[in-house]
């Protein structure tokens, strides 16, 4: 089964003039031509505000995160005790109506929670499993089991500090929370969000998509059938898409 999208990931934390870099991007992938969709997706709305985001909508992202790791003035990040703001509510009903999905990766419980009252669907682009390892960064069973119930799914990052608490990581720990997301979970709602170019703090052999050839027949040794793996590997994410 051939690629049908790529998702183009704007992060914005400290970017300058952040609305006209996302223009240029937009222009740029407006230019490709290409059968698989570029997806534009923005990571950390903190520049928003009621004037600019209907120009932030016409610019046509697929989807949106509200923060980053601190608080910003629409929500608390996973490192911050902050709550959903007004300005923040207003922004999710609006992009929701504009069919904009809100990713709730970065968002600490309390906004996450808060958010999940105002939009559906909605998904998380890349986490771990806090039952597997603590990490504020980490998803608990609620969290989960809330964007199962919606219908969306939710991407295992490969980041080393989420996946376990002390060492490098390998295949084994990420194989771990795959394995606690289909005992608790089935395997219907999980997917992978590498976030290989956020981080350089990667898997032992999952340093890019060739590791996930060996990866595979990792999993098959586990016991993970083809149909599960095919799932977690792309199928789930067409769920979104």
């Amino acid at each position: 089964m051939g690629v049908k999208a790529v998702f183009v990931s704007v992060w914005t934390s400290n970017m300058e003039r952040p609305m006209q870099r996302i223009q240029e991007i937009r222009q740029f992938l407006d230019g490709i031509e290409s059968s698989v969709r570029l997806l534009l997706h923005i990571e950390d709305a903190w520049f928003v505000n009621e004037g600019n985001l209907d120009e932030l909508i016409a610019m046509r992202p697929f989807s949106v995160g509200l923060t980053w790791n601190a608080n910003n003035n629409l929500a608390g990040g996973a490192l911050s005790d902050g709550h959903l703001t007004e300005a923040g509510k207003a922004a999710v009903e609006k992009l929701a109506a504009a069919g904009v999905l809100i990713d709730l990766a970065h968002l600490n419980r309390s906004s996450f929670f808060e958010v999940v009252q105002l939009s559906k669907p909605f998904f998380c682009s890349h986490a771990c499993f806090g039952e597997v390892c603590r990490n504020p960064r980490n998803l608990d069973r609620d969290q989960i089991q809330a964007i199962v119930d919606s219908g969306g799914v939710v991407g295992l990052t490969l980041v080393g500090d989420f996946l376990r608490a002390v060492g490098r990581a390998g295949f084994v720990d990420v194989y771990r929370h795959i394995k606690y997301f289909i005992d608790n979970f089935g395997d219907d709602f999980l997917c992978i969000g590498t976030d290989f170019y956020g981080t350089k703090k990667l898997p032992r052999g999952l340093r890019s998509f060739r590791g996930f050839k060996r990866f595979r027949k990792f999993l098959l040794r586990k016991g993970l059938s083809e149909a599960c793996i095919s799932k977690i590997f792309y199928v789930n994410s067409y769920k979104v898409l």
